[in-house]
């Protein structure tokens, strides 16, 4: 199987286990998205691969806080609501 079916298949798992869980951040997260936005906003003082293997909701809600200004950051960030799911799936992912 090619790495894009891969992908999508993957993407498509998450989807189904995050409908039968009542929802998830993963669910609609775009990780090439999440890999782009992540390096022009984020590489710059962290490593996504530190990460890897939290909880994808937790870290959202965190990212959702520091785009509202309610967790001090070192930059203003400001991320609409699908950047910040793209984001913490690729974080999560451990920038895999």
């Amino acid at each position: 199987m090619k790495i894009s079916g891969l992908r999508t298949s993957v993407a498509l798992l998450a989807t189904a286990v995050a409908g039968l869980l009542g929802g998830s951040v993963a669910a609609a997260a775009d990780l090439a998205a999440g890999k782009a936005r992540f390096n022009s906003v984020c590489a710059e003082c962290h490593d996504s691969a530190d990460f890897e293997g939290e909880d994808i909701n937790a870290l959202a809600d965190t990212l959702r806080q520091i785009s509202q200004g309610q967790i001090k950051h070192k930059k203003t960030v400001n991320l609409t609501d699908q950047q910040i799911a793209d984001i913490a799936a690729y974080m999560t992912s451990g920038g895999k």
